[in-house]
């Protein structure tokens, strides 16, 4: 079989095509991943990153379990990237409590094999004592325990376990077309951004993971995917303002939540079925107020906080309609549309690796192969052992808490980056200091990890996603990547351009308070200091652009 022949073809590089490419590739299979931007740039990185127990889903037993057994599964193979966080259902009137009691023997029941302890009511004074942030007039609060997960690390590492089982990924691909024989799919024509060529491969199958892009990419293949998409808006804050998780009941009588994730927090989330074009989301103002209304009443203090940014996604959710979202299934579909192409419907990121296991399942039938699924059982790239931070901080120099948050990132692999330091002691020097991220991680990540720009850069390093939103990494992460990828002088400029351009939509959404001092002094670093506006490069504007 030829560099252009496959067994299967996998569109989509979010969490759910990432498990397929895995899955597939484990199995024997050819396999090769498209994915027309980067891994996890869209839908899977602007979630909250909860590896769920179910909770929300008590009325769908099936539901719960299989997420259940999905955390337990992760916690095998991915525990170097999961991160346990408390958290607290402040109560503030007996209503709350009477009408949420059924949720405590749904949780608890599958408690000890997550490995949390069984769900609880706390005391005014215990509830306070954990997070005083908490409105004085709480008379009671429901504690328990759930996973997170980091969804762009989890995304990449199942990409290169992919190919590390000799899975072909191709990035910044985007399929345009199927080439058909008696109109089953016998080839994949795609558009290589990186080389400005429109290429073509033979497959057996395609797999359609492209989540709120996938009734369109069946539409290109002469198939009907119905889908109902369900938007869902974050707001995240500048750091951890609270010491555990807060769930409560929003505006509407829906649960919203406020988590602490990695060095940040996140407000979340909307639910609101849309129509609007996936590429083009943006969280809007009401939204926004939604949120923060919704928070304010079991911690009053939140706008005290600083905005500094917000994130918008769709979910693919089952097209079940003429119910209320919160009635619709979060469980998923595989559809066969018997022409060489299977799509899926639905779905959540704690259940990327079921979901894939299934599809794999139905691929091996259709193709006749006889191998059985083993990705609950190898861990991810990383998670082999544990790691000594403390050793390793006083054996390199470098401080405990840069070591921490690239063991997240890492695990064990963390080894190989310090290595480098040794040769390169300079490369030690922290160029992300909200993060922190060192000079030689992101040399690593660019060797090793396919990055072709900042915004991958971010992805794989959380560089530029602190308070100061790359206020003061962009530059000197920017020449280091062209020094990597030996860019030209403005493929350097057009980058930051971009950088800070997909920064700039998440914050401006939210603009107010001292964010907007933030904005002012990045403003003038790169517009004034830098000389950085669209005059440096050659745009090739349009007429009534020009002078912008």
């Amino acid at each position: 079989m030829s560099d252009s022949e496959f067994d299967v073809v996998v569109i989509g590089g979010g969490s759910t095509g990432t498990a397929v490419a895995r899955d597939c590739a484990m199995r024997g299979l050819r396999t090769l991943l498209l994915e027309r931007d980067d891994i996890a740039s869209a839908t899977v990185g602007t979630c909250a990153g909860m590896i769920s127990s179910g909770l929300k889903y008590r009325n769908e037993p099936d539901i719960m379990e299989l997420c259940s057994e999905e955390v337990v599964h992760f916690n095998h193979i991915a525990r170097h990237i999961m991160m346990k966080i408390p958290i607290l259902a402040p109560l503030l009137d007996l209503s709350d409590a009477a009408s949420d009691s059924g949720y405590i023997d749904a949780y608890s029941e599958h408690a000890e094999e997550r490995e949390v302890p069984a769900m609880m009511f706390l005391t005014p004074e215990a509830t306070l004592e954990i997070e005083p942030m908490v409105h004085p007039d709480v008379i009671a609060s429901v504690y328990y325990e759930e996973f997170f997960i980091d969804p762009f690390r989890l995304s990449l590492l199942q990409a290169l376990d992919a190919i590390n089982h000799g899975a072909k990924v191709h990035t910044y691909c985007e399929v345009i077309g199927f080439e058909k024989t008696g109109g089953e799919i016998q080839g994949v024509v795609f558009y290589n951004r990186i080389t400005g060529t429109t290429e073509t491969v033979r497959t057996k199958l395609v797999v359609n993971a492209t989540g709120p892009w996938a009734h369109k990419l069946a539409r290109m293949n002469d198939s009907k995917l119905d889908l109902r998409l369900n938007k869902g808006t974050h707001v995240i804050l500048d750091r951890r303002v609270v010491n555990v998780g807060i769930t409560a009941r929003a505006l509407d009588g829906r649960w919203v939540y406020l988590f602490p994730h990695e060095n940040t927090t996140l407000l979340g989330t909307t639910a609101l079925d849309t129509w609007e074009d996936p590429d083009r989301l943006v969280a809007s103002f009401d939204e926004i107020e939604y949120l923060l209304q919704s928070i304010e009443a079991v911690i009053p203090s939140i706008r005290e906080s600083r905005i500094i940014r917000t994130m918008a996604g769709i979910r693919p959710l089952v097209p079940d309609w003429k119910v209320s979202e919160d009635k619709v299934t979060r469980g998923y579909q595989i559809v066969d549309h018997e022409n060489g192409m299977i799509s899926f419907t639905g779905g959540k990121l704690v259940m990327c690796r079921h979901m894939a296991q299934d599809v794999t399942d139905l691929v091996c039938k259709k193709l006749g192969v006889k191998a059985i699924c083993k990705t609950h059982e190898k861990p991810l790239p990383g998670n082999e052992d544990d790691v000594d931070v403390e050793s390793l901080s006083v054996e390199y120099g470098i401080s405990l808490h840069t070591l921490e948050r690239m063991r997240a990132r890492r695990g064990t692999d963390i080894v190989k980056i310090l290595e480098l330091t040794k040769e390169h002691p300079e490369w030690k020097t922290t160029i992300c200091t909200c993060e922190p991220v060192i000079e030689a991680e992101i040399r690593y990540a660019i060797r090793e990890e396919f990055p072709q720009t900042l915004n991958d850069l971010r992805r794989r390093l959380r560089l530029g996603t602190g308070p100061c939103q790359g206020t003061s990494c962009t530059y000197k992460a920017a020449a280091i990547l062209s020094e990597e990828l030996d860019l030209e002088g403005d493929d350097f400029l057009v980058d930051i351009l971009d950088f800070k351009a997909e920064r700039w939509k998440g914050i401006r959404p939210s603009m107010r308070g001292e964010q907007l001092a933030q904005e002012e002094l990045a403003q003038g670093i790169y517009t004034c200091v830098g000389n950085l506006d669209q005059s440096d490069v050659d745009y090739d504007l349009k007429p009534w652009e020009e002078g912008a």
